[in-house]
């Protein structure tokens, strides 16, 4: 126990636009750990606006999001603020991702847009970078698990932003990314403090699963795992995916991350894959992680899922991607890089015209069946999970029991 006395804490994770399984993932492990971190805590998992009727609806997840804008009062008077994953403190977070959901601004002129989105970025700083409070109020605040990979040196020529990200960076009780890019890149304001921990997914565990109602873990595993949806080469995906699967002695299994476009479903049919309309819970999906022999895919969190089950994932990004927004290719092959699985990683523009490449297909093969390395893998990334736990739970203590 960290301290007595009820304290109010405020989680504060990233709006979903739809229903993503990942994000899913990330919440789910601030709503399983933290209560068992500070079990005489209130947590409440807040979201900057609320959740639209394409997201996860009441029930279909253990766990709700207050809308903090409707409840400024109470979020603003918390113990203690957790901003929990995600890219909500990076620069193109709000310039891009946020701002390509609000169709109203494309009715305004240049100007009146600019105008409309300083007013709503400076009520966005006020709290999810505590923008205006006192040091203090800085001081109870904790950045985990989320990332600025996306940040470059133009990005701090804004001076709003600069001063905003300056200021909670530098306050902060703990600043914890998850990728050792943003650990680095904010380094200089945390002095000596480590500043580097995990994606938030990597601190579920497999009992906690378990409140999703419909989570089984496979007793046997065969077949490839296969989903491709964040990329824009995913015919030339598909194609080499059943190279892979053949070199591999095992059948396609499509696992709906995400739901799939018509104008994709049909022609990936060709290639052999059963690819369902509609999407899948959480628990439905995770299950079917474990039942595969290993994964092929284009997706960030549903490697992250899959190597915490313990289950090989293999993935497919863009070389050449611009790191600009929340969906850009970079922060897959930074992962594989932080945990010696770059053997396991593949550039598109490795496979072929048709997504034909032999060569390559075999390598991969050879390297996701060596269960040595596959366990080494998922061993030093556990291990970086159990690190950022301690290093948040230190952190929690700090800010609930400052030194006097």
């Amino acid at each position: 126990c960290i301290e007595e006395e009820m304290k109010n804490i405020a989680v504060i994770c990233a709006l979903p636009p739809e229903r993503n399984t990942g994000m899913a993932t990330v919440d789910l492990s601030a709503f399983s750990n933290l209560p068992r971190l500070l079990p005489d805590a209130k947590i409440t998992l807040y979201t900057y606006g609320a959740t639209s009727q394409y997201a996860y609806q009441k029930g279909e997840l253990p766990f709700d999001h207050v809308d903090l804008l409707a409840n400024p009062e109470a979020y603003l008077n918390s113990d203690v603020f957790i901003f929990w994953g995600d890219f909500i403190h990076s620069h193109s977070y709000w310039k891009l991702d946020r701002g390509s959901w609000d169709k109203s601004l494309d009715a305004l002129s240049v100007e009146e847009r600019k105008k409309v989105q300083a007013d709503k970025y400076a009520d966005y700083s006020k709290y999810v970078f505590l923008a205006g409070q006192d040091k203090r109020k800085l001081a109870s605040s904790i950045v985990f698990g989320s990332t600025i990979i996306t940040n470059e040196a133009q990005d701090m020529l804004d001076a709003a932003y600069a001063a905003n990200y300056n200021g909670l960076m530098e306050n902060a009780g703990a600043v914890l990314f998850r990728d050792a890019l943003s650990a680095a890149k904010v380094s200089p304001l945390r002095k000596r403090e480590a500043t580097l921990a995990c994606d938030c997914a990597l601190l579920l565990r497999d009992d906690q699963l378990a409140q999703l109602g419909d989570f089984s873990r496979a007793n046997t595993r065969k077949g490839v795992g296969v989903f491709f949806g964040r990329s824009s080469s995913k015919m030339q995906m598909l194609n080499f995916a059943r190279q892979v699967a053949a070199e591999a002695g095992e059948e396609l299994r499509w696992v709906p991350w995400f739901p799939t476009l018509r104008r994709l479903r049909l022609p990936a049919k060709l290639l052999g894959y059963n690819i369902p309309e509609g999407h899948k819970s959480v628990g439905a999906l995770l299950s079917e992680l474990t039942a595969c022999r290993f994964v092929i895919t284009d997706t960030y969190h549903m490697c992250v899922n899959a190597w915490r089950l313990g289950i090989p994932a293999i993935c497919i990004g863009d070389g050449a991607a611009d790191q600009n927004s929340s969906l850009a290719d970079k922060k897959k092959e930074i992962f594989y890089e932080m945990y010696g699985a770059r053997r396991l990683y593949a550039f598109t523009e490795q496979l072929g015209l048709l997504g034909r490449n032999k060569k390559l297909a075999a390598s991969l093969v050879k390297h996701v069946q060596d269960e040595q390395l596959c366990s080494t893998i998922h061993q030093t990334i556990m291990q970086h999970a159990r690190v950022a736990e301690m290093r948040l739970a230190a952190a929690l203590k700090n800010v609930l029991e400052p030194s006097a």
